[in-house]
């Protein structure tokens, strides 16, 4: 079977072997793609023992009769897109456009990084030996970000955003720092547009979360918004009617600005948890009426609906005080928290105290306590599996594995099973980690934003950014806030 040379200018991470030298491999299409098609002959072929993951993405689509890029570039120490690295043969045209793939070398021990050197090298630091053929698992590389469109002109600064509904028309909560909430909606163009807008606080909205609420009617689901004014609040949007009310304010809780909110993941009892300036952590009940009073609100204070939406607040409001508070928490700011997969009994905060602490929220005991170096800016917890990403103010994202035994009838119920090191991927942002976000979907991959105007695309198998987007304009004063990553879509907004 003939293969393609591409031949590559040599860099720090390749031998000084001989060029010429070759390395016996065998591809295996990973089992998670559901495309079999993309599937090649297994038979072990011989290739340059230095070619990288461009030269065999070029491989694969020879094998599979696709269109074949003449390698410019096989350089894997940037981010850049492999779309503009080379020309089409004239003899390709009627064939399938190419596909880049990502690499996994399989061996003895469990290797799940992706290939970003020449595939001796990666054999050697892997411990493969190199007279057996080696086996190479691939599959369809992650596809660069492309930027689709701008919602309307917001005013004011964008502090959050969440993701309402995922299910189409696309609905995309956004909070203001002129204290307003509003709610957009995008179809398949991915543009926003506004359909309800209600100024929900006296001062600059902080955190935003979203959840749907548990009841017959599919359609209808639950915001909640901290501000700089010290108040949290809850909202119930209608997404039949398009109409945004007021639910309940909670109170008795906190006396600095709420800087982090978030909904456990259960939909039955859903609980509040939400965090301040000051450090500390309030608890609320956010479907229990006991000891809750209803408030009416006077008919002359009531929110106006404005031009581009329909709703109006809600003439009546509950006031909720919290079921439990720690008030200290952590020592600083709570700047992220998160509610441990499908169990509403333990959740996750990060704080620029530099720590990460696990608590068991019946006993409201700290299970695991992670100090780190630098200030915590942003968190988020991985759907499938217990891990955290955590974004800091010197660029760069950490990867923690928290796995806490909270089985109360062990003894050391307080023990981390784990205690993860501080693995982090490769600064590459050029400012202040401002938002972080695993994707929903992929189980590796997540995204980040920063104030340097930029969101950044990652597979945790690889230290290097998949992908770089600029989202914001290249101004010293346009920074971006915050993100939410969606099916196949990123959503940014910031100071622009």
């Amino acid at each position: 079977m003939q293969t393609t040379v591409y031949k590559k200018k040599k860099t720090d991470d390749d031998d000084d072997d001989d060029e010429g030298e070759e390395i016996r491999v065998s591809f295996v299409l990973d089992s998670s793609i559901e495309d079999r098609s993309l599937e090649v002959p297994s038979e072990p072929i011989a290739i340059p023992s230095q070619t990288r993951r461009k030269g065999l993405s070029a491989i694969i689509n020879h094998l599979l009769d696709r269109k074949v890029e003449k390698i410019k570039n096989d350089d894997d120490d940037d981010d850049s897109s492999d779309s503009d690295d080379s020309d089409d043969s004239d003899d390709d045209e009627d064939k399938l456009d190419s596909i880049p793939f990502d690499f996994i070398l399989v061996g003895e021990k469990d290797n799940n990084k992706l290939l970003r050197t020449g595939i001796e090298t990666a054999a050697r630091r892997y411990g493969l030996s190199l007279e057996e053929s080696i086996e190479i698992v691939y599959f369809p590389a992650q596809e660069a970000p492309t930027v689709s469109g701008e919602g309307e002109p917001i005013p004011d600064w964008i502090s959050a955003i969440q993701i309402v509904s995922s299910q189409q028309p696309v609905v995309v909560a956004t909070a203001g720092y002129d204290g307003s909430l509003r709610l957009h909606c995008s179809n398949n163009t991915n543009v926003l547009e506004t359909i309800v807008c209600n100024k929900v606080h006296d001062g600059p909205i902080k955190c935003l979360a979203t959840t749907t609420i548990a009841s017959n009617d599919d359609s209808s689901y639950l915001l909640a918004t901290g501000s700089l004014d010290q108040s949290l609040m809850t909202h119930r949007y209608y997404n039949d009617s398009k109409t945004l009310q007021g639910h309940a304010k909670y109170v008795n809780g906190h006396t600095s600005t709420i800087t982090s909110v978030n909904f456990s993941p259960q939909q039955q009892n859903s609980s509040l948890m939400s965090g301040d300036w000051n450090g500390s952590l309030c608890v609320w009940n956010t479907t229990s009426t006991e000891n809750n009073e209803v408030e009416e609100v006077p008919a002359n204070k009531k929110r106006k609906a404005l031009k581009n939406g329909e709703s109006k607040s809600s003439s009546t409001t509950t006031t909720i005080h919290p079921s439990s508070k720690i008030s200290d928490a952590h020592s600083s700011q709570i700047s992220g928290i998160a509610w441990m997969n499908n169990n509403n009994k333990c959740a996750v905060t990060g704080s620029w105290d530099h720590s990460i602490k696990v608590w068991d929220i019946e006993s409201q005991d700290c299970v695991l306590s992670l100090n780190g170096s630098k200030v915590v800016s942003c968190l988020d917890l991985a759907a499938s599996s217990e891990v955290v990403a955590t974004g800091h103010p010197d660029c760069t994202i950490r990867l923690w594995d928290i796995r806490v035994n909270t089985n109360n009838d062990t003894t050391d119920k307080n023990k981390a099973s784990l205690i993860t090191d501080s693995s982090s991927l490769r600064p590459s942002h050029k400012a202040f980690i401002s938002g972080i976000q695993w994707s929903p979907t992929d189980p590796y991959v997540l995204a980040s934003t920063s104030h340097d105007g930029t969101i950044k695309l990652w597979d945790i198998r690889s230290s290097l950014p998949l992908h770089t987007v600029r989202t914001h304009d290249n101004n010293v004063n346009d920074k971006s806030l915050c993100l939410a990553f969606g099916n196949n879509v990123i959503y940014t907004g910031g100071t622009d």
